[in-house]
């Protein structure tokens, strides 16, 4: 097996480290795929090496590093001379200069520049594209607001015509003050002044009735028929390519090709009051969003919309060169291209070590999303807001020594939007109305649909009160929610699809760690996909691995299905 030379390049500029042979290269899957690493986090270097660092911190400081290349066959690893991590400098001439590298464009960077990119600062570069959600204020207490709203309104407008009497009266006092007598001109100017006093104030009193009348007419409107308003919303996908756009990164996801339909609705904002003219005249509670989601929203950032991702679909991100990747396991064991079937072979078992991932085991395993106590609609309909299931024994024999335990609590941070399924009980009251305004204006030749209008409320989002405070998740089709929409993100649904993997005895698997003969071409294959075969065929999942180049082996801890030692069920509590 021919050993191809590791070559290092700073600026291209050929260098040998002091201790190259010493560098390795590694992969780490058990937390974020990482691409392949070296070894070693500092590197010797001596001659033009040293002097290529010392004269780069003369001209540009120490606070922007260098970029070195990396090269292993037809594998180049993109580093960089990190020089706020204390470069150790000593003596002169032949001396040496450690310096600590780093990966660059690395999955842990992604991350860390992911998790300080708010959707604000990636529609300033990258404008996000939004969708209208129409939706509804249906409020839980309609009919009792509606006796009372008839109650006030009916006592303040017999208020406001006795009022009126009042100030007619008023004014004809200012009239007759004012008018000077037949028979001896004169005006008794305290008449006059107590008068226009009594005018100006029944004025006011009839002006506050008159906007308290208008208010009240205003939301018996809005109860009875609420205007459908409209929120901006966006697509996750549409938020995970513009914010990866932003970082420098293309997206990849053929989780969101399916679910290219979920949508974030943040919480509405307030924004600047209008007058009360404007106010007085509209039904217009001055509410919006932006249609992102903003400081207020629970995944503000690139990086929390990530981590609710990864929990949702039980994916991990993986970045390959430029692109970022949200994907499932199978999907790389199908796009694996990788078989070392004339090195990694499993030896005979009794002279092979191995333990079980009893560490990955749980007892309960727990999904749900939130709900909103300032929208009662997603307390009143919590179906398909949970599910919860239990690993149990299958033959016990002493059960105080069944020692099955575990945790796993999955927090979705989004609550559902809720559809409006039907009409409410005021709006199916009004339809036989509409229905006969509508054969009234028909017969007439007009046109009317008063009765359709009615029945098209139905389906539009629906909120018990204009601000809510629990950012929505929704599965939307021009802007509105199918009547299925539970069938598509409901959290048993949900772990159907995605978490179902995770039960312990679909995920029993024994782990081994080994030394293998290992080569630069199996470097190669091995570098985007930790999913290989042995010469039997069977599927192995590496999560770890150390590959040094000079001598022609590699340590793996990798793993395999099993079932001999599981003897569990997956039984479902509640879902």
């Amino acid at each position: 097996m021919s050993i191809i030379e590791t070559l290092f390049s700073i600026n291209g500029t050929g260098i040998r480290p002091v201790n190259a042979s010493d560098i390795g290269f590694k992969m780490d899957w058990t937390g974020d795929a990482q691409e392949g690493e070296l070894t070693v986090d500092n590197l010797v270097l001596a001659n033009e090496a040293k002097q290529i660092v010392l004269d780069h911190i003369d001209t540009l400081g120490v606070f922007e590093g260098i970029p070195i290349d990396i090269q292993v066959g037809g594998v180049n690893l993109e580093y960089y001379i990190d020089l706020l991590n204390s470069p150790k400098i000593s003596g002169q001439g032949d001396s040496t200069i450690e310096v600590s590298v780093r990966k660059r464009k690395a999955v842990d960077y992604f991350r860390q520049q992911a998790n300080g990119t708010s959707f604000e600062s990636v529609n300033k570069t990258n404008p996000i594209t939004l969708i209208d959600v129409p939706y509804l204020i249906v409020r839980d207490n309609q009919l009792e607001m509606l006796i009372m709203l008839g109650i006030s309104a009916y006592t303040l407008t017999k208020a406001l015509i006795e009022g009126v009497k009042s100030l007619a009266d008023a004014v004809a006092d200012l009239v007759n003050a004012s008018t000077p007598n037949t028979g001896a001109p004169s005006i008794d100017l305290g008449d006059v002044l107590a008068a226009a006093i009594k005018v100006t104030a029944q004025t006011i009193y009839v002006a506050a009735l008159t906007v308290a009348i208008i208010d009240l007419t205003k939301q018996i409107i809005e109860l009875i028929f609420p205007p459908i308003r409209k929120l901006k919303a966006s697509k996750v996908k549409e938020l995970m390519i513009k914010g990866c756009a932003k970082l420098g990164y293309s997206f990849q996801s053929s989780i969101l090709d399916e679910y290219s339909q979920l949508t974030i609705c943040p919480k509405p904002l307030k924004k600047n009051q209008n007058s009360i003219f404007t106010n007085l005249f509209t039904l217009d509670n001055g509410s919006y969003t932006k249609g992102y989601p903003t400081a207020s929203d629970s995944c503000s950032t690139v990086g929390s919309l990530i981590d609710f991702l990864e929990d949702w679909s039980q994916a991990k991100i993986r970045v390959v060169g430029n692109t970022v990747f949200l994907e499932e396991e199978d999907y790389w064991v199908l796009n694996s291209g990788v078989t070392i079937t004339n090195t990694l072979n499993l030896q005979d078992s009794r002279e092979n070590q191995w333990t079980y991932n009893t560490s990955e085991a749980w007892k309960r395993y727990y999904t749900h999303y939130q709900t909103d106590p300032s929208d009662v609609h997603t307390l009143d309909k919590i179906d398909g807001t949970d599910c919860e299931y239990s690993t149990e024994p299958v033959t016990v024999v002493n059960s105080d020594l069944v020692t099955i335990k575990g945790v796993v609590d999955i927090a979705y941070p989004f609550a559902y939007g809720i559809r409006k399924e039907k009409l409410t009980i005021v709006e199916d009251a009004c339809l036989p109305f509409a229905r006969l305004a509508d054969e009234v204006v028909q017969f007439f030749g007009g046109s009317s649909e008063l009765e359709s209008k009615i029945k098209g409320r139905v389906g539009v989002l629906m909120i018990s009160q204009q601000y809510y405070s629990v950012t929505k998740l929704l599965y939307t089709v021009n802007g509105k929610q199918p009547s299925s929409y539970l069938d598509k993100i409901s959290a048993n649904v949900i772990y159907q699809k995605y978490h179902i993997k995770n039960q312990v005895k679909e995920n029993f698997k024994k782990i081994y760690s080994a030394e293998i003969p290992f080569s630069t071409a199996n470097f190669e294959m091995l570098l985007d996909n930790n999913y290989v075969q042995d010469m039997q065929g069977n599927s192995l999942k590496i999560s770890t691995f150390a590959f040094m180049n000079e001598s022609k082996t590699a340590e793996i801890e990798y793993s395999e299905s099993s079932t001999e030692g599981d003897n569990t069920k997956t039984i479902i509590i509640d879902a």
